[in-house]
């Protein structure tokens, strides 16, 4: 039987009310169900709560507290029960049209509402016009209505969603890391999309390489790995993969320095780098100003060596070819990609410099690679999915002016099957126009007021009426903002070892997957 949970008493536009039934109860975030005629179905969700009751008018309180002692306590229990009690009191919910279905199960956007006193219900396995519209092909958890967790599964169709870019936002402790891990998960199982993480903890590995098709569907890369095997790869570079907007990406440089930087690459072309670190400070500069008639002073040329010398110590930077297979690490990297596989980049014994240095060549690689395709070759190409963590360092209001790769991903990279997956704590921080282009919002439980107002700003669904649900997110609860849904659902997050178990109940065949940890050692 279906769970009875009131009576509409008021519709206007799509704010609705509606009584409680008696012993029943509402919350904030319920997503309900009011029975129209014609076997309509209109959705509604619960956002706030009113009292009513024929003593609510001064005279029925002043009433009221007459059958109190002068000290406020009840004189007599039973009467005031019989005043307070049966059709005296109601308790209204308050709540908003999302959406509704005909007779024949087609959804539609909140275009009518329904009639006096309809039956309000509870949301049902029956209710599969909405469920099929959230269920998508990555699963990331369940709908949550209310404080009840539903066994619906909800997820995000990646064919929509991964070229038009996500925006995953929580304090620290919200559970960003295990919805990434699920999201990973779902795209191992998928086989449809690729997925390139920049790990910054080096989080990931220990936790992915329990799913069953780790070995065929994983590869990390690293620097200085511990333990080389088939599934972690040595990363290296050659000195002709790293061009000037590499270097001025990851650190900073006054205007004399940068304009250096690009006078050597113009000089000596793909080796200027080779050359940099090789040549004397002083050979350097005659040479420069031999070629160009422009001298530097030597604190210039040495800042732009010393840049140099610590990116080609930790990024394995060399004249060597290091091949896998016949290509080097970034062409064995985009063909990983291209196949569908989830591709790890650990990062955490790497400097911040060195850090985006590389996220910065690896993400322009891939964007080149790509947009080098033709429209044939792109339809046939599997969408790619960046995740880029603590996104402000690379898209903050000053970083994204200075149009850098991950302002270019953002901006064009949809045309060419790349979306990004920006991760942060402080949505805030983040340029205007990049939170903007973020199509799907991951909200996890945000702590300041101001990044929730920053979210609700740029937000492509009205998520105003939420306010109080968002403030009160617990771990792993989430609310998921994306174009093609009609409203914003609040999703309880699988937990990542739950989720394996569930997609592999057998625990002998996880531990036989299991490999050791990537290390690194400096």
């Amino acid at each position: 039987m279906l769970e009875y949970k009131g009576r509409l008493t008021y519709a206007k536009g799509t704010y609705m009310e509606f009584v409680v039934a008696p012993n029943q109860d509402v919350d904030f975030g319920d997503i309900l169900v009011v029975e129209g005629k014609n076997n309509d179905r209109f959705y509604i969700r619960a956002y706030d709560f009113k009292i009513k009751s024929r003593w609510s008018g001064m005279n029925g309180v002043s009433y009221l507290m007459s059958k109190l002692d002068e000290n406020g306590q009840v004189v007599n229990q039973e009467e005031l029960d019989f005043y307070l009690g049966g059709n005296h009191t109601v308790k209204l919910g308050i709540a908003e049209q999302l959406c509704y279905a005909d007779g024949q199960g087609q959804l539609f956007n909140p275009k009518t509402c329904p009639d006096f006193f309809c039956e309000v219900r509870g949301l049902t396995t029956d209710d599969t016009a909405l469920l099929n519209e959230m269920k998508g092909d990555l699963e990331i958890g369940y709908l949550k209505s209310g404080r009840e967790v539903l066994k619906l599964p909800v997820g995000i169709f990646g064919s929509k969603a991964i070229t038009e870019h996500i925006g995953i936002f929580g304090t620290t402790g919200s559970g960003k890391s295990n919805l990434v891990k699920v999201l990973s998960s779902s795209i191992i199982d998928s086989e449809n999309y690729g997925l390139l993480i920049f790990d910054v903890h080096n989080e990931y590995y220990r936790d992915l390489s329990l799913h069953p098709r780790v070995k065929e569907r994983l590869v990390v890369y690293n620097t200085t790995p511990e333990h080389p095997h088939n599934n972690v790869q040595k990363l290296a570079l050659n000195y002709s993969e790293v061009e000037p907007e590499d270097i001025t990406a990851c650190a900073t440089f006054s205007e004399p320095q940068l304009d250096a930087i690009y006078k050597l690459a113009s000089v000596w072309q793909e080796r200027w780098m080779d050359y940099v670190l090789h040549y004397d400070v002083d050979d350097i500069i005659e040479e420069i100003a031999g070629s160009t008639g422009q001298k530097f002073q030597s604190r210039t040329i040495s800042k732009i060596k010393s840049i140099c010398w610590n990116l080609e110590q930790e990024l394995n930077i060399s004249n060597e070819s290091h091949l896998n297979n016949g290509l080097t690490a970034i062409e064995h990297m985009l063909t990983n990609l291209e196949q569908g596989k989830v591709v790890l980049v650990e990062l955490k014994n790497i400097s911040p410099v060195g850090e985006q240095a590389l996220s910065t060549l690896l993400s322009k690689k891939m964007l080149l690679h790509y947009a080098g395709k033709s429209e044939s070759e792109l339809s046939r190409t599997k969408p790619v999915l960046i995740v880029l963590e603590e996104a402000h360092r690379f898209l903050g209001k000053k970083e994204q002016s200075t149009q850098n790769v991950f302002a270019r991903l953002v901006s064009e990279a949809r045309k060419f099957n790349i979306g990004l997956c920006v991760v942060d704590q402080q949505p805030r921080l983040l340029a205007d126009k990049v939170l903007s282009q973020l199509n799907t919002l991951f909200i996890l439980g945000l702590a300041s007021k101001a990044d929730r107002g920053k979210l609700e700003a740029m937000c492509r669904k009205d998520i105003l009426q939420q306010r109080n649900e968002i403030k009160n997110l617990d771990c792993g609860e989430m609310i998921v903002a994306t174009n093609y849904m009609r409203f914003a659902a609040p999703v309880k997050v699988h937990k990542f070892e739950e989720y394996l178990t569930r997609m592999c109940p057998d625990p002998s065949l996880a531990a036989a997957v299991t490999l050791p940890q990537a290390t690194m050692v400096m």
